[in-house]
């Protein structure tokens, strides 16, 4: 090796870090294989790419000398390929190679003896390590590089230095190495719960935690850095199971039409999204953000605009493309395909100009194909394709996936002289699972095997030498006929879209038993996935020529939403969903086909000046952790003090942090107690983990907020609440912060029993204890009468209840008159009365809502599906709870009384108080009859439950 190699060596590393020996080496692939004498005119550049510098590198921080063989690719400039730490693990062998000819020699070497080839492999003794083999003629240098790994192995082995809490000097120079696409499962997780475990008086491992939170930091920063612009990319996503049809239709609805809506009317309520206490913390609402949609808002707004015009790329997944017996042993005729790929961009129209087909890959019926525009056609590279079967005996192609993954690098903007960006990785994923409705473990089963089997290998192609798994891109798209089912009965789910036909109301109550849903909040399958909410009707089974009801469905197959598409991304992307809808023109098969609609914002960033910036940040960290100086944090405040704390009112407080130290510091919030959290449940804390630079500052928002759970505990405690936050600092001191508050009772989130005994207003008690004895309860809780009694005697419009949204702001002063015992706000105008009307109907729905039980308890239930008419019904009311009769007999009657003045007037009054009180009964009956979610009671037919409350109010 020259002068000037170990010149370019030594200036690659810090002064904390030496290289002992350097070998100019090759690759043994590349070399060993013409060591028979047989490489006559071997190809030069093969050999000169085979071309390595193997260097034994210490590092001594004054308490142990620490060591790794480096691996160097000599290009423009070195480039770090492999890092081998030397611990007790680690192995070194040497063997002379076989006899080679002087031509098997690189161009630039000089003729040697035979004998001179010596063989390194670097091994290790555990089996998840793969050997290096490396091919040297260096003689002289092999001796001393052989003596000195032994010199340092010995060191290794007497202090049993291992990779978990040693070579942290080793990180910088190993981030080149690095895959740039993680597992999504991995990036999903929140970097606090990466980090090791700790808690009070437990400590982790600071070292461990130092190294992520840095890489986090670092990876973060150097995009910042890097950063040039952005672009938006528009995707159109599309599943169509064609039962073996040809087509014989135009597919223009699907491909370039909206998805259908399905109702111009509101429905009365749609499940509320859960919302994290730091999204509510916004300045006060404005007129139009005022408003509480629990009774008027619809699931979700399903007609936004993709931004930007028309889709930049098209990926359509079909099922059952080809069901003949012959397709069941994975045929590859592709007729089908091309009857399809001409059908698609036959159903573009004059814009089928603008597109091109990317890649296509299929397995038996089922078809994946991915048409991108023209003009971003070179920014779609490393195209890569798989498939899996699980169908008959788990691998015939009747069942199964198709699977395409690429990634898409925008072009720098049109001024800038770079070269080369960061790409996005995007996975599509089309799969046929099991069919029918007893399978949904099957589907479940199918899912893991599937996630695990489908992988894309390396094509061979330039830089292109990793296998990927299904979850190493940053956003992954799983789409296709998934066939889970509905679990109700046939006849409860056609009683639900008999009427409602249009959608509306009908298709969330069955949401809510959808088998893949259920599987999702199970952690059963598809955990982590994403599907925008639901609003269009079930897309499985139409009847085409056969027997059907009066919606189009075939009447010997339960009608359910068996055609599905889901996403997970990365949380650094700002990823959005726009539409998600069926096509109902396009009738050609028993399945609709649907569409999701999706904006892609990138940032363009330098590839070469993130690596440069990565470096660089790296080696500044860690350049701090070895001047031996202590991290030290400077707290603002050791206490905060949130004041009174009401129900569902968010209060926030800043917690400043500076780091007062010479050196980068990392904090982190600890729990008091072994997998506890971090703070108390009334308190929230963001975030958890970070990491400053020297005078760098923070703050710490922290949000002191009382939802439903937290109330129904925070009911049976005293008031005064108190708690501590643990801040600590890595190989620092830690800080404890005191948090205080004084909560106001609430009578949201109780129990009927313990509402009924209260002496008075909830906000009077002093103690949780402060209560009336049993004995001496009131029939019903003094608060569902008052708004009942409101409603029936101060409204002018029974119509405002349940016509128009409620503002929110009025909704939260009716509940602090519940609390308090004040009056309800006075109205002077018509507009005023009814904005009242429709808070105080809002807040009477929210306050059934947040019982901690049933107004009838779960385990009644099914004897109230037994009650067949009207005076059975009335004879299960003396097994109710004594805290339930009267609440059930006031909600009841005041129902019927909605029922009746919502009917209007005339010859067909009759009729409308039936429909009436069967719209009043099906938004009703499943918060009076909450499912128990426990499970110890099992779910019974919505159906049955608004049977039941309608013998009481029709």
């Amino acid at each position: 090796m020259s002068h000037r190699q170990d010149d370019l060596v030594r200036s690659f590393f810090r002064p904390s870090e030496i290289p002992r020996v350097t070998l100019n080496v090759e690759l043994e692939a590349q070399s060993v294989a013409g060591y028979g004498g047989d490489r006559h005119g071997a190809d030069a550049e093969a050999l000169q790419r085979s071309q390595r510098l193997l260097s034994i590198v210490t590092h001594d921080d004054g308490k142990v000398e620490e060591a790794s063989f480096i691996v160097f690719k000599l290009d423009s400039q070195l480039q770090i390929t492999a890092t081998s730490p030397i611990t007790g693990d680690v192995t070194l062998a040497v063997s002379q190679a076989k006899q080679q000819s002087s031509e098997s020699l690189s161009p630039t070497a000089s003729p040697t003896p035979a004998a001179s080839a010596f063989i390194l492999t670097i091994g290790s003794n555990s089996e998840h390590i793969s050997p290096q083999a490396f091919v040297t003629r260096d003689v002289q240098k092999l001796q001393a590089f052989s003596a000195e790994y032994r010199r340092l192995k010995a060191i290794a082995v007497s202090r049993k230095l291992n990779t978990s809490d040693n070579f942290l000097w080793l990180r910088p120079y190993q981030m080149s190495l690095q895959t740039k696409v993680i597992d999504l499962r991995t990036r999903r997780i929140p970097l606090h719960g990466r980090l090791s475990k700790a808690s009070a008086g437990l400590p982790g491992n600071d070292f461990l935690d130092i190294s992520r939170v840095q890489d986090e930091w670092v990876r973060r920063a150097a995009t910042a850095k890097a950063t040039i612009g952005h672009k938006s990319l528009r995707l159109r996503l599309g599943s169509f199971n064609v039962n073996g049809k040809i087509p014989s239709q135009d597919l223009s609805p699907w491909l370039r039409g909206l998805a259908a809506k399905n109702s111009a009317r509101q429905p009365w309520i749609s499940p509320l999204e859960p919302h994290s206490p730091l999204e509510l913390l916004c300045d006060s609402p404005s007129e139009e953000e005022d408003k509480d949609d629990l009774l008027t808002k619809p699931a979700t707004n399903n007609t936004l605009e993709m931004k930007g015009g028309d889709p930049d790329i098209f990926v359509l997944g079909f099922q059952e493309l080809d069901l003949s017996t012959e397709a069941l042993l994975y045929a590859t005729s592709s007729t089908k395909e091309e009857m399809w790929t001409t059908a698609i961009f036959a159903g573009l129209g004059e814009k089928g100009v603008l597109y091109e087909k990317l890649v296509s890959t299929q397995l038996v019926g089922m078809l994946l194909i991915v048409i991108v525009k023209k003009v971003l056609r070179l920014c779609f590279t490393d195209v890569r394709f798989c498939y899996a079967g699980a169908g008959i005996m788990g691998f015939m192609g009747n069942k199964g996936a198709t699977a395409v993954r690429l990634e898409f690098t925008p072009a720098p903007p049109g001024d800038s002289r770079l070269t080369s960006t960061q790409p996005t990785a995007l996975t599509f994923v089309n799969a046929h699972l099991a069919a029918f409705d007893g399978m949904v473990e099957r589907r479940n089963y199918d899912f893991h095997d599937l996630s695990a089997r489908l992988t894309f290998p390396s094509d061979g192609g330039a830089g292109y030498d990793t296998t990927f798994n299904l979850y190493q891109c940053d956003v992954l798209f799983w789409m296709g006929d998934l066939n889970y089912r509905i679990d109700l009965s046939d006849s409860d789910i056609r009683t639900i879209l008999a009427s409602h036909p249009d959608g509306d109301g009908g298709v969330q109550s069955m949401v809510a038993y959808d088998q893949l849903r259920s599987a999702i909040h199970s952690n059963e399958a598809f955990s982590g996935f994403v599907e925008y909410p639901i609003t269009h009707l079930p897309t499985y089974r139409y009847a085409v020529g056969i027997s059907r009801d009066p919606l189009g469905y075939d009447t010997k197959r339960k009608p359910a939403w068996t055609d599905r598409i889901m996403h997970m991304s990365s949380p650094d992307i700002d990823f959005k969903q726009l539409r998600y809808g069926s096509h109902p023109e396009v009738t050609l098969s028993d399945h609709q086909p649907i569409s999701a609609d999706f904006h892609l914002p990138l940032a363009i960033v330098a590839k070469r000046t993130y690596e440069e910036h990565e470096c660089e940040l790296h080696r500044e960290l860690s350049g701090y952790s070895e001047s031996g100086k202590k991290p030290r944090i400077k707290v603002q405040t050791s206490s905060l003090d949130f004041g009174p704390i009401f129900y569902k009112c968010p209060i926030k407080k800043s917690l400043v942090l500076l780091n007062d130290g010479d050196i980068p510091c990392l904090f982190r919030f600890l729990s008091a107690a072994p997998d506890a959290p971090v703070s108390p449940n009334w308190l929230h804390v963001k975030p958890t983990v970070g990491l400053l630079r020297p005078k760098e500052t923070t703050a710490i928002t922290t949000v002191a907020y009382v939802d439903d759970a937290v109330a129904s505990k925070l009911n049976l405690r005293p008031p005064r609440l108190e708690g501590t936050l643990i801040l600590h600092t890595a190989l620092g001191k830690d800080h404890f912060i005191s948090v205080r508050g004084d909560y106001q009772y609430t009578c949201f989130a109780n129990t009927l029993e313990r509402l009924a005994r209260l002496p008075g207003p909830v906000r009077k008690l002093q103690t949780p204890e402060d209560l009336v004895p049993s004995t001496q309860a009131v029939n019903a809780p003094r608060e569902i009468t008052r708004l009942i009694n409101w409603m029936m005697t101060s409204a002018s419009e029974i119509g405002a209840f349940f016509g128009r949204p409620a503002r929110r702001k009025l909704c939260a002063t009716i509940r602090e008159c519940l609390d308090t015992g004040d009056e309800f706000p006075s109205t002077t105008t018509e507009g005023d009365r009814n904005d009242l009307s429709a808070a105080v109907a809002t807040t009477l729905v929210a306050f059934l809502d947040s019982l901690v039980d049933s107004v009838i308890p779960p385990s009644l239930h099914a004897r109230c599906l037994q009650a067949k008419d009207r005076e059975a019904a009335f004879e299960l009311l003396d097994e109710f709870p004594r805290g339930s009769i009267n609440v059930w007999i006031s909600l009841t009657a005041f129902l019927h009384y909605v029922g009746r003045r919502l009917s209007g007037s005339g010859k067909d009054r009759s009729q409308s108080i039936r429909d009436q009180a069967l719209r009043v009964a099906t938004f009703f009956a499943p918060i009076l009859l909450r499912d128990d979610p426990s499970g110890e009671f099992p779910r019974v037919s919505p159906i049955g439950k608004r049977d039941f409350l309608l013998h009481f109010i029709a």
